[in-house]
């Protein structure tokens, strides 16, 4: 297989193509209100919806990492719309708002930080990354040399699906970090469960099925990190 073909097709999902695309949207309103078959101020109350749009693109452009731009960008984006379209003042929320994301950016720095994930595993088709923040996501890992991974969840959750991954050496760690929220890992059946993981108003459930205790060695999947105010189940 050549470079070329290793190489992934860029995404043409990008935040500047929504703001070239909303640009083209808002000078077609306007040209339509001028001739008096639409009411452009109506339409214009969804701007919000075009910073959600470029949150969304940024995420999937940097898939490989956390991207705080991206999720501040589709926050941003709702609480606006939220506004537009409520009763409330914004300057009202604004306050706590800021407070909110500050916090938000903190913690994640902080994982980041402790975690130390060495950028060449980071970049590994083979190690798991995932955040969802006032979202969710689902991941299906089917690599045959599984090396572990970092689950992220703060006011959102996670699904991810291990039953078709084989770990590297017959052992990988999981570090996960839940805050108000959730997430579920599938395991294939006869793997070990380490939960080494601290819960405070949490738990991490292991509903895993634990046959008779075998002569081999059998794959184990160690479990780390930290759940405040929220859970994991870890599952067959």
């Amino acid at each position: 297989m050549t470079a070329a073909e290793d190489a992934k097709a860029p995404s043409p999902f990008s935040p500047k193509l929504v703001l070239g695309v909303a640009i083209i949207v808002a000078g077609l309103v306007l040209t339509l209100d001028n001739l008096g078959l639409i009411q452009a101020h109506t339409i214009f109350k969804l701007w919000p919806l075009v910073l959600v749009a470029m949150g969304v693109a940024k995420i999937r452009q940097d898939r490989q990492n956390s991207s705080l731009g991206g999720w501040f960008l589709v926050l941003g984006g709702a609480f606006l719309l939220l506004f537009t379209f409520g009763r409330g003042h914004l300057a009202d929320a604004l306050g706590p708002m800021l407070v909110v994301a500050l916090g938000i950016l903190i913690v994640v720095k902080a994982l980041k930080q402790n975690r130390g994930v060495p950028p060449e595993l980071a970049r590994s088709e083979d190690f798991l990354q995932g955040t969802a923040i006032f979202g969710g996501f689902k991941r299906r890992v089917s690599t045959q040399a599984f090396k572990g991974g970092e689950l992220t969840a703060i006011f959102g959750g996670y699904e991810v699906d291990l039953r078709q991954a084989v770990l590297e050496n017959g052992q990988a760690r999981i570090d996960v970090f839940v805050l108000f929220g959730g997430g579920e890992i599938r395991v294939p059946e006869g793997w070990e469960i380490s939960n080494r993981a601290t819960a405070i108003a949490g738990a991490l459930n292991d509903s895993t099925h634990h046959g008779p205790a075998s002569p081999d060695a059998r794959p184990c999947l160690v479990i780390t990190g930290l759940i405040l105010f929220g859970g994991t189940e870890v599952k067959s």
